[in-house]
């Protein structure tokens, strides 16, 4: 699965389990998080219990860019997701990049 892989769903069923007392949520990620639903979700307050929600996420950084760019065009897949037990296929591509690729410390 790619890192980004159905985020806002995982969150709002993660959310949900939350126990009563919890008053206040943040969301930290890496850059599989940069993800328009999911930021527009914690930004705009659409969660009914908890409002709008701070979020942190990392950046995407020139080394990363580069990393991404230098993916042969064979190894990109298709991100489907699965309905009534079909498989769609949702028009977004994912590939693996090693963490040496991107010159992040270690």
């Amino acid at each position: 699965m790619p890192g980004g892989f159905q985020q806002l769903r995982v969150f709002k069923e993660a959310l949900d389990c939350l126990p009563e007392g919890v008053k206040q949520v943040g969301l930290r990620s890496d850059t599989a998080g940069y993800q328009h639903d999911l930021l527009k979700c914690c930004a705009t307050g659409e969660n009914s219990r908890f409002g709008a929600i701070k979020f942190a996420i990392g950046n995407v950084t020139k080394e990363f860019r580069q990393a991404v760019a230098r993916v042969e065009e064979s190894e990109w897949e298709p991100a489907c997701k699965t309905a009534c037990g079909r498989k769609y296929k949702t028009g977004v591509e994912w590939a693996g990049l090693p963490c040496s690729e991107c010159d992040w410390p270690q």
